[in-house]
């Protein structure tokens, strides 16, 4: 690997729930079928704060680096096809071994995007873990024949893409939301349908919407009672994803309810989702992605942009604020073409 330092910054994580601590470690080297990717950036996601637990379905060994996606540039390769095809080119990235809270990280060519030069770095960081659950949700309820779905946490990042990609498919969608500002918002932005989880009225709310509605598909990223009231909400033989925890409890459900409504109840992991997609389809989506990140479709709100050394306390930080947009974590080697602007 000439021309490369032969240390880096990173982010580690010693054990489940401890603080991150800012380390010099070695560069690593790519073996078949890998990449070097020179992070850019990589945002702190929902996820990322269930793998900082422990609680995520990733057994890394510890002590690890976390950042599950991220951007940069490929500037080594091990053997192999895929790998000589991004060498040299701007990407967005998955985690394989070891995450994208570094400088550097090696991970499997074929889980690298390759993107237009066009397309901001501080863009591309957010273009796995979100526009590719949104990309699912909808092919999805396609597939199914749905008219209509439920989306829970329809505030956030992820909330924003559902809506606005169910709206260039043709499909309706009620908007789960936490209080009344994010009413207020998502009122502004012309969202037709919207149930206000702290509103004394929620369960019978949604309830009404979702009859009325005739709505079979419910994304819950919730869990705990939430799980019941989409299942209460949905027409006969509906169905529930459950994608998230953040309610941080087990999921409740009426067994009349299940019973004589025929509801399905499965989890959904975006990444399993994908494996199961054959070649075609997976380029396919990934153009789709790309098309979407240019259109702002999919883009996410940047709450912050923070420098690796300064990123310790970033995941507690978009924890307390999650609805302002995402915390970018910055390695300061490429430029990033996106600026802050949280939302209010």
């Amino acid at each position: 690997m000439p021309d490369l330092p032969k240390t880096m910054r990173a982010l580690v994580l010693t054990a489940p729930g401890a603080p991150l601590e800012l380390q010099e470690l070695p560069v690593p080297t790519p073996g078949p079928g890998e990449v070097l990717v020179r992070i850019a950036a990589s945002p702190v996601n929902p996820s990322d704060l269930h793998f900082l637990e422990g609680e995520y379905g990733l057994n890394w060994p510890y002590p690890l680096i976390p950042g599950l996606e991220g951007s940069g540039e490929v500037v080594a390769a091990g053997p192999g096809l895929m790998g000589r095809y991004v060498m040299g080119k701007p990407v967005s990235c998955t985690a394989d071994k070891q995450g994208c809270w570094a400088e550097y990280m090696v991970t499997q060519a074929a889980l690298c995007l390759p993107l237009p030069r066009d397309l901001p770095l501080g863009t591309a960081a957010m273009a796995v873990v979100n526009p590719l659950t949104a990309v699912a949700f909808i092919q999805i309820a396609k597939a199914g024949g749905h008219q209509s779905m439920i989306s829970t946490a329809a505030g956030g990042a992820l909330g924003a893409m559902t809506r606005r990609m169910a709206a260039e498919a043709g499909l309706e969608v009620i908007n789960v939301v936490r209080g009344p500002a994010q009413v207020e918002r998502l009122k502004a932005e012309a969202a037709a349908h919207i149930c206000d989880l702290s509103a004394p009225t929620f369960p019978a709310d949604l309830v009404t919407l979702g009859r009325a509605k005739k709505c079979r598909l419910a994304l819950d990223a919730i869990g705990g009672e939430m799980t019941g009231q989409l299942v209460e909400a949905l027409a006969p033989k509906g169905e529930v994803l459950i994608y998230g925890a953040l309610a941080g409890a087990a999921s409740t459900l009426n067994p009349g309810t299940m019973i004589f409504k025929g509801i399905t109840v499965r989890g959904f992991w975006v990444s399993k989702w994908l494996e199961k997609r054959p070649l075609p389809q997976k380029m396919m989506i990934m153009r789709r992605i790309v098309a979407a990140l240019k259109s702002g479709a999919a883009q996410s709100q940047v709450a912050e942009i923070r420098d690796l050394a300064d990123a310790a306390t970033a995941p507690a930080d978009y924890a307390a604020r999650m609805s302002a947009g995402k915390i970018l974590i910055s390695t300061g080697a490429l430029p990033l073409g996106v600026e802050a602007t949280p939302i209010t």
